[in-house]
């Protein structure tokens, strides 16, 4: 069958492991994820004239899910993250980028370019910068998904200063939680500690400052059974032992580590760090493999969106230099 490009299509038709497929969509630059790094990623690929795709939906990411930002420049009033994202998607798109909701499931690398698979179709792109981000550990329990943004908040420094004189509640074990204690102690009138562990396992100089502090207070070995509320957190309930236990609180922050989501950089054969994120070179976002680039929380570091969005630029400034 021959093959031709029209328009940044191929037409085509072929089976592969019993799944029909159809056009692949051509494009210089796919960028795989919609949070802060893949947008202002695309944003600079766009406006260097080059042809984008964003893979992702938006109001997935951390972002457009973390609530209020007032740590973000530009904002003296503070955003929020819904805003934020749908503000980045628009500029990139002001310049051509495109986003389509589709969730890649395979990368495979060509000769000269690379094919991405989605339930529906096939793109291939000659760069790819992949910013899948990271997911936040949850507690798995009735109400904490219902109640995000609403009192049930995974960044203490996103959201803490909404808490400004009220009772809030951290659950964790480790040096995140210990952060998490301390920064909301200088902010919230109580700060209560729930650990699933029998102590708080965190690094000597966290230990020593919390124990100065006067509005602490922790609960070991406690088990979260719901996070109650109506529009907002009103309690955690929780046990120890076979001990049924209630607290009121204000706000839940869950502090139980991050997982990046390396599924796809994974099977693509990208190097990961001893972490297990994607290993980068931090000057131009470039992994192992040439034409991928990673940005965003799925690099590590300071998991922010203000480190997210530099991350982003430099791995989209990047791909317009490989690409020429």
């Amino acid at each position: 069958m021959p093959w031709a490009r029209v328009q940044g299509y191929i037409p085509f038709i072929y089976l592969e492991g019993g799944l029909l497929y159809g056009d692949i969509r051509l494009h210089d630059v796919v960028i795989v994820g919609a949070g802060p790094a893949g947008l202002t990623a695309a944003m600079y690929c766009a406006r260097g004239g080059k042809k984008t795709l964003v893979l992702g939906n938006i109001y997935s990411s951390q972002q457009s899910m973390g609530g209020l930002y007032e740590n973000y420049p530009g904002f003296p009033e503070g955003v929020q993250g819904i805003e934020l994202s749908e503000r980045m998607l628009a500029q990139a798109q002001k310049f051509g980028a495109e986003n389509q909701i589709d969730q890649v499931e395979k990368i495979v690398p060509l000769r000269d370019s690379f094919r991405l698979k989605t339930e529906n179709w096939q793109y291939e792109a000659k760069a790819v910068i992949l910013a899948m981000g990271a997911s936040h550990s949850v507690i798995g329990v009735p109400g904490e998904k219902e109640l995000m943004a609403r009192g049930v908040s995974y960044c203490v420094h996103c959201d803490g200063a909404l808490f400004r004189g009220k009772a809030v509640a951290v659950v964790g074990y480790g040096n995140g939680a210990a952060r998490a204690v301390l920064y909301l102690a200088n902010i919230a009138d109580k700060v209560h500690l729930l650990s699933m562990r029998e102590k708080l396992v965190a690094e000597p100089v966290y230990l020593d400052r919390i124990k100065k502090l006067s509005n602490y207070t922790a609960s070991f070995g406690a088990e979260i059974t719901e996070i109650l509320g109506d529009q907002f957190v009103s309690s955690v309930e929780y046990k120890v032992g076979n001990t049924p236990r209630s607290l009121k609180a204000d706000g839940v922050f869950v502090e139980m580590g991050m997982k990046p989501n390396t599924d796809l950089a994974a099977a693509l054969g990208l190097e990961m760090t001893s972490g297990g994120y994607v290993k980068v070179n931090r000057f131009n976002q470039e992994t192992n493999m040439p034409g991928v680039f990673a940005a965003g929380d799925l690099t590590g570091g300071r998991l922010q969106v203000a480190t997210a969005v530099g991350t982003g630029a430099s791995a989209g400034i990047s791909a317009l230099q490989y690409l020429g």
